[in-house]
């Protein structure tokens, strides 16, 4: 049988699936319409978080006991989780997954800053890997973060209909952060609940050589329709998803998704965003952020001469904590160095709504439980229910659209951030994208990684600075680095290439054939231009670059080249030309 839900480092053996659910103001109305109407026999154990005064007791297990003829219980210790029970927070405590029991404890947060939905969410999401969540009627954003927490585990997201809650803010909040799979009234979410914990039961009886060749056909049907090959992803990492998405569409097994994935164009779409979700939070791993401010942005910091800056690379930014958390590391070490802050940071994604979300910088108010509140008062705009970034962080960052694994890389960086992608990647495609890095990277520049990630594989690339906070330092180039990019698919490989292969025709050709036959074999994409800044010769995958604008074509180059480009290159060009070399 083909295990899709066990993840290294949790429980193993049949657990207990949960279906988390979330309410507030109203929520107890909404509450007793879903166990009115909720299947009692699908199995699941249905954990209720709602807010509660600290200093009343509750009637919510009498109240649902009355509304369902499943076991309701309010949990005052550490009860296993059994299937068709349901189990209700107590006051003053909050609600943790510990294996296949559910554990109350008091709260770790103060009063006024307590999230006891998004802290439950979070725990389902680390403990199980999976998971339903349903946000219901209340006031605030509470959950919110938590369901995107559930969604990046391959958990599955109900919403309740805004004009059907009685206060519709915490469902808006859920539905905001865009990945809510079902926004439905209460007596239709019941039912779909019902279709996907079958679909969840089905995937137990998955045999693995049926898994085998069915991925090999949605992957290479993926390709067909979005470009983009996933078949380097690690297998386990590409089953959870493609699991997710059978659940979410409510197929009982592999052949029939793709039927279904074949039939409805968007669905391919809709599993491209399903393999593209990243695990993110501002300042993730705190220690390992402190550790990245010791030992790379204040030695760059130092060694600012008053023109130059940082520039960063943040691969796979999702949306956006990571990159604006550097962004607010590096002001804070620039004030404490006494210094104007320098910095540019790149960051890229293939992810389109999640770069939208990331420009538009706005998070729920639940980043409270990541961001410290000096933080917030300084780089962040209360705005309601949600913190906005302040324009002068914001500015620091550019977001493009962009694939590590197939895009030409950026190149001169002093810190390259790629935090959970190599964990998805099997190992030699991990090897060749630390040589990507280590290419990109000034030496003596720095890398970045995700706690569960290493360099130490390739240590003639990288050396440690902090290995537990997976902060490394880029060795010079070597022959190793290069043969590791020649790997690589063309537009990534090295420009350090022979000269005896340029110098054969560089008299007898004219520049554009030199240009097409020699840049073309061994360097990243490019373009020839003249003293004008005239297009003259374009190499094949260098029309990514351009965006002509409406009207008359214009070989001008500053005029064609994509926005977000013109504010680097334009400036290398002026060099180049008055400096009388390439640059």
């Amino acid at each position: 049988m083909l295990d899709v839900t066990t993840n290294e480092g949790r429980p193993e053996g049949p657990l207990t699936p949960v279906c988390a659910i979330g309410a507030s103001a109203g929520g107890v109305r909404a509450l007793q319409t879903f166990f009115e109407s909720v299947d009692p026999d699908l199995g699941l154990a249905y954990v209720v978080i709602v807010h509660l005064s600290p200093d009343h007791d509750s009637q919510l297990s009498e109240i649902l006991t009355g509304r369902t003829r499943m076991p309701v219980h309010q949990v005052e210790d550490s009860p296993k989780l059994e299937p068709n029970c349901v189990y209700v927070i107590a006051p003053d405590r909050e609600l943790v997954i510990e294996g296949n029991n559910v554990a109350s404890r008091p709260f770790t947060e103060p009063r006024g800053h307590r999230a006891p939905i998004d802290m439950f969410f979070r725990s389902v999401a680390s403990g199980r890997g999976d998971g339903f969540a349903v946000v219901m009627s209340g006031a605030g954003s509470d959950g919110s973060v938590g369901v995107r927490k559930i969604k990046e585990a391959g958990g599955v997201i109900f919403v309740q209909d805004p004009s059907e809650a009685e206060f519709s803010m915490m469902p808006r909040s859920a539905i905001a952060t865009g990945v809510a799979d079902f926004v439905e009234p209460i007596e239709r979410m019941t039912g779909l609940i019902a279709e996907v914990a079958r679909s969840k039961d089905a995937l137990r009886r998955l045999k693995d050589d049926e898994a085998r060749d069915a991925v090999r056909e949605i992957l290479a049907f993926l390709y067909a329709r979005t470009g983009h090959d996933f078949s380097n992803y690690k297998r386990a990492t590409v089953m959870r998803r493609i699991a997710r998405r059978m659940q979410v569409t409510r197929r009982t097994s592999l052949a029939d998704y793709v039927d279904y994935l074949r039939e409805n164009p968007e669905e391919a779409q809709d599993l491209f965003g399903d393999l593209l979700i990243s695990v993110t939070a501002f300042f993730r791993d705190p220690a390992a952020f402190e550790s990245l401010a010791e030992h790379s942005l204040g030695p760059l910091t130092r060694k600012l001469d008053g023109e130059s800056k940082i520039r960063v690379w943040s691969a796979g930014c999702a949306t956006g904590e990571e990159a604006y958390s550097i962004a607010m590391l590096a002001v804070e070490e620039a004030e404490r160095q006494q210094v104007v802050p320098a910095i540019q940071i790149f960051a890229t994604d293939l992810d389109e709504g999640a770069l939208a979300t990331a420009r538009e910088g706005r998070y729920p108010k639940a980043i409270e439980a990541d961001v410290s509140h000096d933080r917030l008062k300084r780089f962040f705009i209360e705005e309601g229910t949600h913190y906005l970034i302040r324009k002068e962080i914001r500015e620091m960052v550019l977001f493009a659209h962009h694939s590590a694994l197939k895009d030409p890389p950026f190149i001169h960086l002093d810190l390259v951030a790629c935090r959970n992608l190599l964990i998805y990647l099997e190992r030699e495609v991990q090897h060749q994208l630390l040589a990507l890095f280590h290419y990109s990277l000034e030496p003596g520049g720095y890398l970045f990684l995700g706690s569960a990630e290493s360099a130490d594989t390739d240590p003639k690339l990288f050396a440690p600075c902090d290995r537990e906070a997976r902060v490394y330092s880029a060795k010079s180039k070597s022959r190793r680095s290069l043969d590791l990019l020649m790997q690589l698919p063309p537009e990534h490989r090295s420009p350090f290439s022979p000269a005896r292969d340029l110098e054969a025709g560089v008299h007898a050709k004219p520049s554009p054939v030199v240009h097409a036959a020699a840049l073309e074999q061994f360097a990243p994409p490019s373009i020839l231009v003249d003293d004008e800044h005239r297009i003259l010769n374009l190499s094949k995958s260098a029309g990514q670059f351009i965006r002509p604008p409406e009207g008359p074509f214009t070989s001008d180059l500053p005029s064609v080249l994509r926005a977000e480009l013109r504010s680097e290159i334009v400036p290398a060009l002026n060099r180049a030309f008055e400096a009388g070399e390439p640059r």
